[in-house]
């Protein structure tokens, strides 16, 4: 149970951009803004500012990345409890704070699940957002802003 609680634990960081990038393009024409994780896996509509359309790879690695830093993060604490020995107190904010990020995983992906896009055709909630070559394509520049809990 601990194993997959550590992916939606993940999913829910990536969601919520607790440390993400923001890429805004500028040029002629209008562009949404995309967002990643480190890879980009959200773009934001241009006919809304509540809508949000995702890729599922770029979703599935980021999840994957978080997962793994996760993981390893968990193995570091759980490691020195075993060279230390038992500290109950020590082991009560591990409990807490693991209760706070799966209350927060689950406030974050409520959220997103509102403001998701409809359907997976070309550009919307599809596998894979090119933005290097939509960008070149437009004739934009982007750039990229290093973002802490934006969502």
């Amino acid at each position: 149970m601990k194993y997959i609680l550590i992916p939606y634990i993940a999913l829910g960081l990536v969601l919520s951009m607790a440390i993400g990038v923001e890429y805004i393009c500028v040029g002629e024409e209008m562009f949404p803004d995309y967002f990643g994780s480190p890879f980009v896996f959200k773009k934001k509509s241009l006919a809304t500012s509540m809508e949000y359309y995702y890729s599922v790879s770029g979703l599935l690695l980021n999840i994957l990345i978080w997962s793994a830093l996760l993981f390893l993060l968990r193995f570091l604490v759980v490691g020195s409890w075993l060279r230390t020995g038992s500290n109950t107190i020590l082991k009560t904010f591990y409990k807490v704070g693991i209760g706070v990020l799966i209350a927060f995983a689950t406030l974050s992906i409520t959220i997103e699940t509102i403001v998701v896009g409809s359907g997976f055709k070309e550009g919307q909630n599809y596998w894979y957002f090119e933005l290097d070559k939509e960008a070149e394509k437009w004739g934009m520049e982007c750039e990229g802003e290093i973002l802490f809990f934006r969502m």
